[in-house]
């Protein structure tokens, strides 16, 4: 999901998003955050399967909801642009 932190926020914002996954990890399913150059970032996860997705979102205490107070809305008033998709194996076109 794409995000835009509010200015002076952002080193805040990473250590709440650190002291998080310490305290609920998402066991071996690949997260990590991306500067997109732009004064963006994105949270991208890596998920096993859909049930992983799901496990992730039905949390009582989402990592969205705590990152909600450090960021911009968008001009459509969303807190956060979502961007999903399936993997390419690109072991596929060998």
């Amino acid at each position: 999901m794409r995000f835009k932190p509010i200015e002076g926020q952002l080193d805040h914002m990473f250590k709440a998003m650190a002291e998080y996954m310490r305290d609920f990890p998402f066991d071996d399913i690949m997260h990590a955050v991306i500067d997109l150059g732009d004064g963006e970032f994105a949270l991208i996860g890596v998920h096993h399967s859909v049930d992983s997705f799901v496990e992730i979102m039905n949390r009582d205490n989402r990592v969205s909801d705590l990152m909600r107070k450090y960021v911009v809305p968008y001009e459509d008033g969303e807190s956060f642009h979502s961007f999903s998709g399936p993997k390419v194996d690109l072991s596929s076109y060998l």
